[in-house]
């Protein structure tokens, strides 16, 4: 599992990005944990970033980091 954490200059955290292990997505991820609603999960057959992830938390990072 790796968990992708942002903190800016003024010491705002954004929301993480956690990729875990695997090729689908389990719905008791979203169902049965305390994780907060505006965590991004993405998952990874190597438990690593790939081209397709960093896409996906360049998107996230620029939702809020505009706020």
């Amino acid at each position: 599992m790796t968990v992708c954490e942002t903190i800016s200059a003024d010491s705002h955290v954004l929301p993480l990005m956690i990729i875990v292990p695997g090729i689908i997505h389990q719905e008791y991820w979203y169902t049965e944990t305390d994780l907060p609603d505006d965590y991004l999960i993405g998952v990874s057959d190597t438990s690593y970033s790939n081209y397709y992830l960093t896409i996906l938390w360049l998107k996230h990072f620029e939702i809020f980091s505009a706020c």
